[in-house]
């Protein structure tokens, strides 16, 4: 039973493996998704890697352990679940969750397990992942394994089969840790989906093996926790109720201070004390933590944050079961802590830095709707719309060319009226003298539908008004800037020589050959946008931390948004995120931060250090006993 990518049988139903897109591991993340792709694809070999299962290393040697080698995955899980407390294999899966994050000691685990086994199971062990299966070498843990791992402990399948004494003798011989793999490799090896020959296509790909590849793309979405942080403040303190329109009954700082309880520099400041001890902890320390010691926060504001972003194991698990879709980790999402006595234990790191700074605007946005009406809460969604507005235009205004002697090369929806007055305006343009940027800004979300239940339809609708609306948009206005002559009002004196439209994302939106061929197919029948005029540029997809990594990028080595976008284009990594180009092609790690969100981060942790004290990090967990030490 192989989990490597393979090619579409003719004439014949077939499985499709879950192959997985590994994340670069510089300080900016590739943000593909874990996802299964064909043999032959315009996914770029560095990025894709397989990861690894326990029928691969287990049933070769299924004679000599006195173990049946008939793939009877859910006896091998129960037998697991049945060995060890639940509250146990939930520590000992967040730290393997970690560990799939910190390339080091995912080693380390590697390495201890394999010391663990019976010689002739650590060879095929180390075979698979060697690749001596069919040349490809396996990952030997990965996030959405352990996650969907983490599931299973807390929602496990219906009645648990009969679980063979050999097999459960074989369980029994194995510590907790070794467990808790065995456990990640056999789920690993249940996330197989059935596909029919000849299912309708989406993006060149069968449509649902499409769905998964978007919604795993959206589950593995990583962003720099520095960036995050400092966009949150920008946006959030950087409010100016001159230019939000229509007006909101508080500030949005004080709209959050009543939708959660305490205000934002607490729920930064005990966010990230949580999320830096998980990242940071030795491979060797607890995995609990005692969230009320070693600050200068007061128990009771501790109290009402982890009442909002924290959870206990029963209360995990019946979020968790009435989610009956694959990729529905949505109460892990929104509570990414979990509390186990007086100690809470973070979950996924990921989960909880992205909660606490993107995710505020939802706790917003459903306390609005629950307490002032659906008028509020609408009025809500606008203004912060109108705020990720502001913040990206100040990005393009700050990415646009100086001219010589004064002036700008920054023009406005309200310029391009004024010269086109009959036609549709884009938000932003820019002119950089041998090309022009077109930029339209959605702050739209993807939906839970399309997110966690691999609706197509939902995803079509998605793509209706987060891209094919705006490039509409942008079809209008890159028409009219390259006809000849321009007219009196035109931002440009001559015809643009070459248009590089892009859609400005707020939120997430899966970038991947998948959906950058739905798009170009929808673009190609509309006849937008259209390729055949040599000026016209491919649409690119970018959100904010690209921008942001832009702007650093032109100020540390003067390159222009033009040239990123072309050299992007035409590299490899054309169908993938842009952020997979800057990491992998121009490796951008080392650029540092635009001023402002350098100068938000700074201000942030010194906010931060002033509510943490200078006792962080604080004490491990209050259980001595704790088994989630792992050593």
């Amino acid at each position: 039973m192989s989990s490597t990518p393979l090619a579409p049988a003719v004439g014949s139903a077939i499985n499709w493996p879950s192959g997985l897109v590994a994340p670069d591991q510089s300080w900016v993340f590739e943000r593909l998704g874990l996802t299964a792709v064909p043999a032959e694809s315009e996914w770029p070999d560095d990025l894709v890697d397989v990861y690894l299962t326990a029928p691969e290393y287990l049933f070769p040697v299924a004679s000599s352990l006195v173990i049946s080698a008939e793939p009877r995955l859910r006896c091998w899980i129960g037998a697991i679940l049945r060995q060890h407390p639940r509250q146990d294999l939930v520590c000992a899966l967040a730290a393997l969750n970690h560990a799939a994050q910190h390339p080091d000691h995912a080693m380390r685990y590697q390495q201890q397990f394999l010391s663990r086994l019976r010689p002739e199971v650590a060879g095929t062990v180390q075979a698979a992942l060697d690749g001596a299966v069919d040349g490809k070498p396996r990952v030997f843990l990965a996030r959405q394994c352990v996650l969907r791992a983490l599931r299973t402990v807390l929602v496990p399948d219906g009645d648990q089969p009969t679980v063979p004494e050999p097999m459960a003798a074989f369980v029994r011989s194995v510590d907790l840790t070794t467990s808790a793999v065995l456990l990640v490799h056999f789920v690993a090896a249940q996330l197989r989906s059935r596909r029919s020959d000849g299912e309708s296509k989406l993006g060149g790909m069968p449509e649902s093996l499409a769905m998964e590849t978007i919604a795993n793309s959206l589950f593995n979405g990583v962003e720099d926790a520095g960036s995050l942080i400092a966009r949150t403040r920008l946006l959030w303190h950087g409010y100016d109720p001159k230019l939000v329109q229509p007006t909101p009954r508080l500030s949005p700082v004080e709209m959050l201070k009543e939708a959660v309880g305490i205000d934002l520099d607490e729920v930064l400041a005990l966010g990230f004390a949580y999320y830096a001890y998980a990242s940071a902890r030795r491979f060797d320390s607890p995995i609990r933590m005692n969230p009320f010691i070693g600050h200068l926060i007061g128990r009771d504001t501790v109290e009402t944050f982890l009442s909002r972003f924290a959870a206990t194991l029963d209360e995990l698990s019946e979020g968790l079961r009435s989610c009956t879709q694959r990729w529905q980790l949505l109460p892990i999402q929104d509570r990414p802590l979990v509390r186990i006595g007086d100690d809470i234990v973070v979950l996924d790191e990921q989960y909880l830095i992205d909660r606490v700074t993107r995710g505020l605007y939802w706790l917003v946005h459903d306390h609005e709707s629950e307490a002032y009406g659906d008028g509020a809460r609408l009025c809500w969604t606008q203004v912060y719309a109108k705020m990720i507005e502001l913040r990206v235009e100040g990005q393009l205004c700050r990415l646009a060319p100086p001219l010589v002697g004064g002036g700008s090369t920054y023009f406005t929806e309200e310029d391009l009226q004024a010269a086109f007055p009959k036609s549709k305006a884009v938000d932003i343009g820019i002119d950089f003298g041998d090309a022009t940027v077109l930029a339209e800004i959605v702050n739209a979300q993807v939906t839970v539908p399309t997110r966690t239940q691999c609706d197509s339809d939902a995803f079509k609708r998605d793509v209706e008004r987060m891209v094919l609306k705006k490039a509409r948009q942008l079809d209008d206005t890159a028409k009219n800037l390259l006809r000849d002559p321009q007219p009196a009002k035109s931002p440009l004196p001559t015809p643009a020589r070459k248009v590089f439209p892009i859609v400005v994302h707020g939120g997430a939106f899966p970038v991947n050959p998948a959906t950058r061929r739905y798009i170009e197919e929808y673009l190609g029948q509309e006849k937008l946008l259209d390729h055949t005029d040599a000026r016209m540029q491919p649409l690119a997809l970018v959100d904010l931390e690209e921008l942001e990594l832009c702007e650093a990028l032109s100020s540390a080595r003067g390159t222009s948004l033009p040239a990123v976008l072309a050299g992007w284009q035409g590299s490899p990594y054309r169908g993938m995120s842009l952020c997979s180009y800057l990491t992998q092609e121009l490796r951008v790690a080392d650029v540092g931060r635009p001023a402002d969100v350098q100068a938000a981060l700074d201000r942030a942790f010194a906010a931060i250090a002033e509510r943490l004290g200078t006792a962080w990090p604080p004490p491990t967990s209050s259980n001595e006993n704790d088994p989630s030490s792992l050593k």
